[in-house]
């Protein structure tokens, strides 16, 4: 089964569609699994990994192929009649590899001595499944993840409280968000600590250089027309995206 949903969504991530409600992964091993089995059929190398909880509060992590992250500033472009989800990001490029270290749970301390560097960043999310479907062909979907654009960055990554950062967000130069903090665990290192040291993916891991994105700070909003996007978050500057 999970060899067929592997090939649902190699399918629908070449046409950008959806794949069907049913088969869906049992498991979310078997979501990290197909997810691998996609990424290696597409010749896809990891760039990157958005991390999260899954409902249960279970840590999860899904890969972002390297192939999608482009600078503050690119053009992207909507698919007609595929809405597609924008999420402005805090994110972490990793200067040493994190490896699984069971027995001995990595520190907040450490995130922050392994972070190269700290960045602003939009992850653009357009979702390859149905609505209502289970929360595995979600997770197997890679939570969505399309493409990510790379902002300013921050290298003193201690300087900042990143729990009450202001940020402020325009979608075709309305004002959508505007407010202090937002990430719903508050720190928006949480995620990142618990699946450090929950580690279960089929593609190698936490490695060094690769871009770490840790939850949004903005509500979800849903696009499907083509709009500028931009936004402004304390102690990193402005990002922007154009679409078409």
């Amino acid at each position: 089964m999970n060899e067929l949903i592997a090939q649902n969504f190699i399918a629908a991530r070449t046409a950008r569609t959806e794949v069907p409600a049913e088969p869906a992964p049992a498991t979310s091993a078997d979501c990290y699994l197909v997810s691998a089995q996609v990424a290696g059929a597409l010749r896809q190398t990891i760039g990157g990994w958005k991390v999260g909880h899954m409902p249960d509060n279970t840590p999860m992590a899904a890969p972002m192929y390297a192939s999608g992250f482009v600078k503050s500033g690119a053009t992207f472009t909507i698919k007609p009649g595929r809405p597609m989800i924008p999420e402005i990001e805090i994110a972490l490029r990793l200067a040493r590899d994190l490896p699984p270290r069971p027995g001995k749970p990595y520190t907040r301390d450490e995130l922050l001595d392994a972070a190269g560097e700290l960045l602003l960043g939009i992850e653009l999310i357009e979702r390859r499944i149905p609505k209502g479907a289970a929360f595995t062909l979600n997770l197997a979907d890679d939570l969505g993840n399309i493409g990510y654009v790379v902002g300013p960055s921050v290298t003193d990554v201690r300087s900042l409280d990143l729990a009450h950062l202001r940020c402020r967000f325009w979608i075709g130069g309305e004002l959508r968000n505007d407010r202090v903090g937002g990430h719903p665990k508050g720190d928006p290192l949480v995620p990142l600590l618990d699946w450090a040291n929950a580690q279960c993916d089929r593609l190698g891991g936490l490695k060094s250089r690769q871009i770490i994105t840790l939850g949004s700070l903005t509500p979800m909003i849903e696009m499907t027309a083509p709009a500028p996007l931009a936004a402004e978050v304390a102690g990193f500057g402005r990002i922007s995206l154009e679409m078409n």
